[in-house]
């Protein structure tokens, strides 16, 4: 089966507008840029071949020099972003460990015995905890003292 290609039309120079071009590989061979088309519109464009009449344009129009800095910027601003996304998962992580943690004590008050008790030294170690392990060890502990009270009177 034959297939007939046909060419897509090609845009005149002086109607193309590029903005932030940039290289995508290590070889300096291909571009990706955003073109501005006359309408307005923006469509990315990536753009191989030194043979190619807009990465020719393109290399004329805005320089090595520049192209590296855009790349070097680009880079930059993804290792920022990349950087920050981390920050933000450690923080959500945080975030979710303190709620949990905070559900633990909460749970843990709840138990009648504990509500109950006079043991003011145990129930302030509970409500310091600093993990959900720490909150059950002092909770037992507390509930293990109030059985031996219990059983003693």
């Amino acid at each position: 089966m034959e297939y007939e290609v046909t060419k897509a039309e090609e845009t005149p120079k002086a109607q193309k507008q590029w903005e932030f071009p940039y290289w995508t590989n290590k070889d300096n061979h291909h571009i990706s840029a955003t073109m501005i088309l006359p309408s307005g519109e923006k469509r990315v464009a990536s753009v191989q071949g030194e043979e190619n009449p807009d990465y020719i344009a393109i290399v004329e129009e805005f320089g090595v020099a520049q192209l590296d800095k855009n790349t070097e910027d680009g880079l930059r601003r993804r290792e920022e972003n990349i950087r920050k996304a981390a920050q933000r998962k450690e923080t959500e992580r945080m975030r979710m460990e303190q709620e949990q943690l905070f559900q633990v004590k909460l749970e843990a008050f709840e138990i009648p015995v504990v509500k109950k008790s006079d043991n003011k030294e145990l129930k302030k170690l509970i409500r310091k905890a600093k993990s959900p392990m720490e909150v059950n060890a002092y909770t037992t502990i507390l509930l293990m003292k109030e059985l031996e009270n219990e059983s003693t009177d």
